[in-house]
């Protein structure tokens, strides 16, 4: 059977980072606060302002402000407060905001099909082909390095690094889309990327000019793709695999390979969250790795994958999902 790659298909699919405030979560439509303790709220089209139910991207920032990438805007949410930057009101060159990350200073970089945006709260300046060195206007994922004051952008042919004196570099990756991003403790860049052509998917770091590169498929993940990656608590690489016989999450240290046990029940693995000594995998459900028998949660009353995720400083796990909105999980104390 002959396979056709769609980059922009894929790049929907893939896209899917201090003081706190002491307001309860609160219903966007009518401004009254939800019930503290609710284990789950549900954020939709028909329940709230979101603009759309497909959502590609979230990122808090540290005075919990939560930034919010969908199929028809962007989103912030501070408080009570919900405000939706779109075409109509904003220089946003897209709806379609694929990548979210925010600086410590509250600044957001949000990533689109069409160009790419860096926010202050007052100034929006916009860059694309045009006006810097990007080549591709399609940016697929965005991390944020805050120590060294880095901003790396991943498009769907090339590698930027933006440091905070605004000095652009573009760094060659070869016939790969980026999938996915980020630093560790010592400033060293992971990226997931995919060889659509060979239908390869492989781990790639990059060390002051130098890169380690090491295929999937030469490591048992054959026609995987690497959709998300997190640092965990030890400095090590969290990466998750997935595909059509592939559902893994591996952590990666040195030329260690090992694979983290899987609950049973998780499938569709597409995000990743770390809180402490916990791996939150986001797929079809959400469960912690490490323990085959660990429960698998779902979003009530939806089947949507989750594409997104991001915790608050009260440890509410924020969830995107392809099709169903916006899910907060409030994990109760049993």
């Amino acid at each position: 059977m002959k396979f056709t790659f769609h980059v922009a298909s894929l790049a929907v699919l893939l896209l899917a980072s201090g003081c706190s405030h002491d307001e309860p979560l609160t219903n966007a439509s009518t401004g009254k606060p939800d019930e503290p303790e609710a284990e789950w709220i549900i954020r939709n089209i028909s329940n709230s302002k979101l603009p759309d139910n497909q959502i590609n991207a979230l990122a808090i920032s540290k005075n919990d402000v939560k930034w919010v990438g969908t199929a028809n805007g962007l989103v912030k949410i501070d408080g009570e407060n919900w405000t939706i930057y779109d075409n109509s009101n904003s220089p946003l060159p897209s709806g379609m905001v694929r990548a979210v990350a925010v600086e410590d200073n509250g600044t957001v970089w949000a990533g689109t099909d069409k160009g790419l945006v860096k926010f202050d709260g007052t100034v929006w300046k916009v860059y694309d082909h045009t006006n810097s060195v990007l080549t591709n206007d399609g940016i697929s994922c965005i991390t944020r390095d805050s120590i060294r004051k880095i901003t790396w952008i991943g498009t769907e042919a090339e590698l930027v690094k933006v440091d905070d004196t605004s000095h652009w570099e573009k760094i060659e990756i070869g016939d790969n889309l980026i999938v996915s991003m980020v630093t560790d403790k010592d400033g060293k860049l992971w990226l997931g990327t995919f060889n659509q052509f060979a239908f390869i998917g492989s781990i790639k770091k990059y060390d002051n000019g130098s890169w380690t590169h090491q295929r999937l498929d030469h490591k048992g993940y054959p026609s995987a793709f690497p959709y998300a990656l997190a640092i965990d608590k030890n400095n090590a690489l969290l990466a998750v695999l997935s595909g059509t016989s592939v559902k893994s999450v591996v952590r990666i240290s040195g030329e260690n390979w090992e694979e983290i046990p899987r609950p049973e029940k998780a499938h569709g693995l597409k995000t990743i969250l770390t809180e402490g000594d916990k791996i939150w995998v986001g797929g079809l459900t959400l469960s912690v790795f490490g323990d085959k028998n660990a429960e698998c949660l779902a979003i009530p009353e939806s089947g949507s994958l989750i594409t997104a995720m991001a915790r608050d400083s009260k440890g509410r796990k924020w969830l995107g999902t392809i099709d169903a909105g916006l899910a907060v999980y409030n994990q109760k104390v049993k």
